[in-house]
C-alpha cells in the first residue's frame, strides 16, 4: 500500500464529512475561528482539502516535504495571514487535521511539519513588519462597458507585480473574499484601482480590506509582449501596459480587447501618443503572451500553450506534477 493511502481515500471519498468536522473543530478550538468562513457556512473550503490532499501526495516517496511543497505552503501561509491567526495556530490546525483523518504517525509528523514552516513564514512577516492586510477606502465609483471601475485608496502603498491580484474583503460580507487584480502599477500614492462586475457591490467611502498580492506576472524580458483582455481583465491587461509606459525601454506591445470592455478609450489614447504600443482586432501570439479575464471566459479562446493565463476569479490549483 503506498505511503499516506489512507489518509488521501479518506480525504477523496469522506471530503464533505471532513470539510464539516474540521469546521467545527477549528471554530471551537480558535477564538476567531468563526470570522474565517462566511456566515452561513458549516464546512471549511475545498481549497484546504486540495491542500491536504497535496501535501499528503507530494510527500507520500519519503515522507518529508520537498521543497517545492515548501515553497508552495510559504506563499499560502503569506496569504492566510489576512484572517488575523497567530502564527501559533497552525499548530492547532495540524492537530485537528490528524484527529479527523485519523492519520498516521508519519502522516501526522508531515503535518507538523507542514504547519511549523507555515508558522516560521507567518512569523517572520510579522518580525519585519510585512502588514497581514490593509484597508483601502472607495473614492469612485463609475459604470463603464459593462463593467464597474472602482478606485480606492489605500492607507499605505501596497506591493503588487502588474498582472497580480489581490484578495478583497467587503464590509458585511464576513469571510466573503473575492480575488480581484490592480488596474494599476504598484504606486507610491497608494491608489488602486479595479475593474468588476459583481464580486464586490460598493460605494464612494465605502471602506475594504485587501490580502496579499498573488498570483503570476509577465517578465517583461521579451522585445515583443502580446496582451489579451476579455471583460474585466482589462484591470490586469491596464496595470501591465501601464508598467511597461515606465520602462525606459518598454517591449513592443499589442493588446486585443475582446467584447463589452472598461476604459476602451484610455486604451486608445495612450496607443495614439506611444509608437510602441497598439490594439489590435484579434490575439496575437507574438513575444510574451498574456491572457486576462475571467476563467471561463479564457478558456473559451482555447489560448495556446504556454501562455500566461491572469485568471483572479480561477481556483487555487493544487496540482501534483506527473513523476
Amino acid at each position: 500500500m503506498d505511503r499516506f493511502s489512507e489518509e488521501v481515500r479518506t480525504l477523496r471519498s469522506e471530503r464533505e464529512r471532513v470539510r464539516e468536522q474540521l469546521f467545527s473543530a477549528i471554530i471551537a478550538e480558535l477564538p476567531q475561528g468563526a470570522g474565517m468562513f462566511p456566515r452561513d457556512s458549516n464546512k471549511v473550503s475545498h481549497e484546504l482539502i486540495d491542500a491536504l490532499t497535496y501535501i499528503f501526495l507530494t510527500s507520500s516517496r519519503t515522507a518529508t516535504l520537498p521543497e517545492s511543497t515548501l515553497h508552495t505552503l510559504r506563499a499560502w501561509a503569506l496569504d492566510l495571514r489576512r484572517y488575523g491567526f497567530p502564527p501559533t495556530a497552525y499548530a492547532v490546525f495540524a492537530r485537528l487535521i490528524r484527529q479527523v483523518l485519523s492519520a498516521g504517525i508519519e502522516a501526522r509528523f508531515v503535518l507538523e511539519d507542514a504547519a511549523a514552516e507555515m508558522a516560521r513564514t507567518a512569523h517572520a512577516a510579522d518580525v519585519e513588519g510585512v502588514p497581514a492586510a490593509a484597508a483601502a477606502r472607495v473614492t469612485a465609483v463609475r459604470p463603464e462597458g459593462g463593467i464597474h471601475v472602482v478606485r480606492l485608496e489605500a492607507g499605505f502603498p501596497l506591493g503588487y507585480r502588474p498582472g497580480q491580484f489581490m484578495p478583497v474583503l467587503q464590509v458585511g460580507r464576513q469571510g466573503v473574499w473575492r480575488n480581484l487584480a490592480p488596474a494599476l502599477p504598484a504606486n507610491p500614492f497608494c491608489q488602486l484601482e479595479f475593474h468588476v462586475t459583481c464580486e464586490i457591490e460598493v460605494q464612494v467611502g465605502d471602506y475594504v480590506t485587501l490580502g496579499a498580492a498573488r498570483g503570476v506576472w509577465p517578465s517583461f524580458a521579451r522585445s515583443e509582449l502580446s496582451v489579451t483582455a476579455v471583460g474585466s481583465g482589462t484591470a490586469a491587461a491596464k496595470a501591465i501596459v501601464f508598467h511597461a509606459l515606465e520602462m525606459p525601454q518598454p517591449p513592443r506591445v499589442r493588446l486585443a480587447l475582446l467584447g463589452e470592455v472598461a476604459q476602451r478609450s484610455t486604451f486608445e489614447r495612450l496607443a495614439a501618443v506611444c509608437e510602441w504600443f497598439s490594439i489590435v482586432e484579434t490575439p496575437s501570439t507574438s513575444g510574451e503572451v498574456v491572457y486576462c479575464g475571467p476563467e471561463v471566459d479564457i478558456a473559451a479562446l482555447n489560448p495556446p500553450p504556454g501562455v500566461l493565463r491572469v485568471c483572479p476569479d480561477a481556483p487555487e490549483k493544487w496540482s501534483v506534477p506527473a513523476s
